[in-house]
């Protein structure tokens, strides 16, 4: 028999189930299903969620939540700039192709969830991670490559969890990952510009 939940962690413990469901299943579960879940009364859903949108601001804040925490150890302790940032970029890559049903709902079409303060709280903190290992290269505008670089990354994941191939053959398919990662690090750097000469001291 599960155990009951102490009071303050039953919340975190629907999110974990609606998580779960929704990434095994592709989708949500009913409040019937999330309750059983958590081995509650069918009505316990309704003290934490007042509806169901309610349960899918509060997943899609997960997610993003549970995507800074990928990125966030990937990067780790790695010696460079440079390697954080590809660490990084990989890591949300894999991330969107691994939980192809957490990103759909992430940047789906329910746009009305990314209107949410929490969900725009969770993923700002998420696309920050990018953002500061930019600048960490020394990217003066880091806003603006951050943005190139996610737009690279995020079209790359959204098209290999969706299956979908380039309509050429492409040579050394597996590389397509890597590759992209270091056309994106080398825009960065390319950013940065040239490092400018210090001028002799006159003797």
């Amino acid at each position: 028999m599960s155990q009951p939940y102490h009071h303050g962690d039953l919340r975190a413990a629907f999110l974990d189930a609606a998580l779960h469901s929704l990434d095994q299943h592709g989708e949500l579960p009913s409040w019937r299903a999330l309750a059983r879940a958590c081995a509650v009364s069918h009505t316990a859903p309704y003290r934490h969620f007042a509806s169901f949108e309610a349960l899918q601001v509060a997943v899609a804040a997960a997610c993003f939540a549970r995507l800074t925490v990928a990125i966030t150890h990937a990067a780790g302790a790695l010696p460079t700039p440079r390697a954080r940032l590809a660490a990084g970029l990989r890591a949300y890559i894999e991330f969107g192709i691994t939980h192809r049903s957490w990103y759909d709902l992430m940047f789906g079409r329910n746009l009305a969830l990314l209107r949410h303060a929490e969900v725009q709280i969770a993923g700002t903190a998420a696309y920050m991670t990018l953002i500061d290992a930019v600048a960490a290269c020394g990217v003066k505008d880091a806003a603006g490559v951050g943005f190139t670089l996610w737009c690279a990354a995020h079209g790359f994941a959204d098209l290999a969890a969706s299956g979908l191939r380039a309509p050429v053959p492409v040579a050394a398919p597996d590389r397509m990952l890597e590759a992209l990662i270091e056309m994106c690090v080398a825009h960065a750097l390319a950013a940065v510009g040239p490092t400018p000469r210090r001028r002799r001291a006159k003797t």
